[in-house]
């Protein structure tokens, strides 16, 4: 059990003693500090560390933590540079990025607005031309084609919001945005098999952490967002720590196995007989849903996932599986729609396993190559030569 000292020199000091006698030392950041967000980690501090070390270590990141708590709350003013918009988007709670769900907002806003503000976050919004975004979307791309992709769109959303509150220089700049256009990235091709997400929930029990296997298989059997699968840790409107909404047993799993829930994107209706399903009875060898409470429990934490501890933790056991690191936690959505349609040669059965709107998006997901399904409408085709003849 983890230990704790009292002493006020070392603001959020925590350790605890490894089996081999040595003392991991961390900073907590909830100790540190009254009111901390709960999704912010505990970070260990380095081994070997002397005591004045860890007390120097632990005040510069209690300091610097205080420091962006009170920028959080301090005024916001426009000062005609990007980065100052940016500032006022974050916080104005009319722009959209309030109204977007928190793990979208985590997962595809905050990351291209960091990019944003490191990058060209000086330039004054008025003095743009359209030379700046494409030299800025070539440097972008650099780094990856999502990456620019992500930070031009972020980029059109936060200077449209500063043209909607009239702000100097930002409907020329929308302006000039809305005829330039530039190279998507190219859609996402991998999907994982069935004999990889076998691998993953194998590997999950041999490593103590079978809830991954369990999530996995129930992914790639039901065609479910991850999560709608571990949940969601956000923020509650009139503030406070965070609060998990998610699947509950007996609410959403009974006790014969029935998974019953509407989706998180589109709000559908599913219902799934998780009983039925080879890749969940294999993944619920070594995991029990609770009888009561959240399904999917963190066993590190006793607690539902944090979105980035599951991220961590599946690749290590995908690793671990032997599976190629170009197969990530959201391809057995993929892997799901792929084997539907090579096994029922419909997008129609797929679409409806994945509670897509269209079958538009349906092809999207699905990353077959085709040979199954064309083997079975060549089948067809010729069954019905035959009684023509």
């Amino acid at each position: 059990m983890e230990k704790r000292t009292l002493r006020t020199d070392r603001p959020g000091y925590q350790y605890r003693p490894n089996k081999d006698g040595t003392v991991a030392h961390y900073w907590n950041p909830r100790r540190a500090v009254k009111g901390s967000s709960p999704s912010l980690s505990t970070i260990r501090l380095p081994d070997g560390s002397t005591d004045e070390e860890i007390k120097a270590e632990c005040q510069r990141l209690t300091a610097q933590l205080r420091d962006e708590l009170r920028q959080l709350t301090a005024p916001r003013t426009f000062d005609g540079t990007i980065k100052s918009l940016i500032d006022l988007y974050r916080h104005d709670t009319t722009s959209s990025l309030h109204s977007v769900k928190h793990s979208t907002r985590i997962r595809d806003y905050e990351p291209s607005l960091r990019v944003l503000e490191k990058s060209v976050g000086k330039r004054r919004i008025d003095h743009l031309v359209a030379s700046d975004f494409k030299r800025w979307y070539a440097d972008w791309r650099k780094k990856g084609h999502r990456r620019a992709s992500g930070a031009i769109k972020l980029l059109r959303v936060v200077i449209s919001y500063g043209a909607g509150e009239r702000l100097l220089g930002c409907s020329t700049a929308r302006e000039i945005l809305s005829y330039m256009r530039f190279e998507q990235p190219a859609p996402r091709t991998v999907a994982m098999t069935y004999d990889q997400c076998l691998a993953i929930v194998r590997k999950s029990a041999e490593l103590k952490c079978p809830s991954i296997g369990f999530v996995e298989a129930v992914k790639f059997e039901t065609a479910l967002r991850r999560i709608d699968v571990i949940g969601e840790w956000a923020p509650v409107p009139e503030g406070g720590e965070f609060r998990w909404t998610g699947l509950m047993s007996p609410r959403d799993v009974s006790k014969d196995m029935i998974l019953s829930i509407k989706t998180s994107k589109t709000g559908a209706k599913v219902a799934r007989d998780l009983g039925s399903m080879p890749l969940v009875v294999e993944a619920m060898k070594a995991y029990k849903i609770p009888d009561i409470g959240p399904v999917v429990i963190d066993e590190d934490h006793g607690k539902p996932y944090w979105e980035n501890r599951y991220t961590e933790k599946f690749r290590k056991v995908r690793d671990a599986a032997g599976v190629p690191s170009n197969v990530w936690s959201m391809d057995s959505r993929a892997g799901a729609v792929s084997e539907t349609v090579e096994a029922t040669g419909s997008l129609e059965a797929a679409r409806d396993l994945a509670t897509h709107t269209t079958t538009k998006t349906t092809r999207r997901y699905s990353r077959g190559d085709g040979l199954e399904s064309s083997r079975k409408i060549a089948e067809a085709r010729a069954g019905n030569r035959k009684k023509a003849d």
